[in-house]
């Protein structure tokens, strides 16, 4: 592929597409030397494009020009492989040069001081689950996750929650979760000092809205326009914590 239909369709350069190849070989790497035996770079290939392009596993083979079926066990074998580096992949480092650094990084957004993250929940759409549907449905009328996310300065995400169904409220999401909802306020700024805060604050906490947006943009499966993904609860858990770790491998890459 040249560089540039390897960026549009995979959302990543060949570079980066090279080092996660690596990062997921000894998983991979297949045993058989068989002809029929799909190589690391086909199995690692074909869900991306799934991923980035958010055509379903039809389409997804069209460009490895594999059967449906084996792009369904290529995806599973990427998406179970890559789900068990997740403590490796989306880290919430809390030694002191981190705080320090995470502090200084946002208070340069809108002078906000001592923040170590910014978070917010989006709705990823799915399947009709056949127990209890009824309380996958959210706000807008459409089945969902509600995921919790935190994210830092550079947007990196460093916490995911995806336990909880489109029906529940963002409020209990965070009290369930391990960020602690410690800061709440009943009151409306009064004083121009407040109101500055309160626009610092909102300033701040955009860092994560704009990473929820930027995320469905490039992982197009996720976006409810496209459709929704057709697999378990728990397997839609696993899709989205995949495509937050290779947000910040591409992160990492600049």
């Amino acid at each position: 592929m040249r560089e540039e239909d390897c960026i549009r369709r995979l959302r990543f350069t060949k570079e980066a597409m090279t080092e996660i190849c690596q990062l997921l070989r000894p998983q991979l790497q297949p045993q058989s030397r068989a002809r029929t035996v799909l190589p690391l770079v086909v199995k690692v290939t074909v869900p991306l494009n799934f991923y980035g392009s958010g055509s379903f596993q039809a389409s997804a083979g069209d460009m490895c020009k594999i059967s449906q079926f084996a792009v369904h066990c290529c995806t599973r074998e990427v998406r179970d492989a890559l789900y068990e580096m997740r403590n490796r992949l989306i880290t919430f480092p809390f030694d002191r040069d981190k705080q320090n650094e995470r502090a200084r990084g946002f208070v340069h957004i809108a002078g906000f001081p001592m923040v170590q993250g910014a978070i917010d929940c989006t709705h990823i759409a799915l399947h009709a689950p056949y127990i209890n549907s009824a309380a996958f449905v959210n706000r807008k009328d459409f089945l969902s996750l509600n995921m919790q996310l935190v994210c830092d300065h550079m947007h990196r995400i460093m916490e995911v929650d995806a336990r909880y169904s489109g029906s529940s409220h963002n409020a209990f999401v965070i009290r369930q979760s391990n960020v602690p909802a410690i800061f709440h306020s009943a009151w409306n700024p009064r004083t121009r000092a407040e109101q500055t805060y309160s626009e610092s604050h909102a300033a701040t906490r955009k860092v994560v809205e704009h990473i929820i947006g930027l995320f469905k943009q490039c992982f197009r499966c996720l976006r409810h326009s496209g459709g929704f993904l057709q697999y378990s609860t728990e397997q839609v858990g696993r899709f989205v914590m995949e495509c937050y770790m290779l947000h910040n491998r591409a992160i990492m890459r600049n």
